[in-house]
């Protein structure tokens, strides 16, 4: 996992370059969409062995639902190939601003990077981990539990975890496999992301 934790640290350029539809315009031609985040991706293919030792996902990178960089930057885009990171990020995010839950999310992932560092974390550590979001102690709570839950119970959707609603679960289905079409989201950044994706369906070659 030090591979992950270098991917995490490492500040990716690319991604600061607005991607922008293939409809919008700049200087009076079709400014081109970003396909993915920049360097994790990269990152991920030069490092195969990252993505074949997953026990999510049964194929390799090429075979495997890289979900589109779009103009929102959603942080579930570069978590996409580690669904319990992913889902760890969508409970730090439960409640609280972006803004304020993000730098904790990246602080947190890099000291524990796998579900389970989790298992063996200091209590006091992981309250200071979320020190300033709110909900502080139920917040770890979630955190333990669902972690047990992911590692020890057999499950085809997050929402069976503890602690996973329909924001996590839809996360899930939109980033780390191929079910977008299918997820109604509630979350307002989440519908945005579904419509960049059908309304550039086909120049995304989805």
């Amino acid at each position: 996992m030090e591979a992950d934790h270098e991917i995490l640290h490492s500040i990716d350029k690319t991604s600061k370059l607005k991607c922008l539809s293939p409809h919008s315009k700049k200087n009076g031609r079709k400014t081109n969409y970003c396909k993915r985040p920049g360097l994790v991706y990269k990152n991920l293919i030069k490092n195969q062995n990252a993505v074949q030792t997953s026990q999510y996902f049964e194929s390799t990178c090429s075979g495997q639902w890289i979900p589109p960089r779009s103009p929102y930057a959603l942080i579930q885009e570069d978590l996409f190939h580690n669904p319990w990171q992913l889902l760890i990020a969508t409970i730090f995010l439960t409640k609280v601003t972006a803004k304020l839950a993000i730098p904790k999310i990246h602080t947190f992932l890099l000291k524990w990077p796998t579900p389970e560092d989790v298992t063996k974390a200091d209590p006091q550590e992981l309250l200071s981990s979320v020190e300033n979001l709110g909900l502080e102690n139920t917040r770890v709570k979630t955190i333990k539990r669902f972690t047990a839950d992911f590692l020890l119970k057999k499950w085809k959707y997050p929402i069976e975890l503890y602690g996973i609603g329909k924001y996590g679960n839809d996360s899930y289905r939109l980033f780390c496999v191929n079910e977008w079409r299918k997820v109604q989201p509630d979350d307002i950044l989440l519908s945005k992301y579904k419509d960049w994706l059908m309304l550039n369906e086909k120049q995304l070659g989805l």
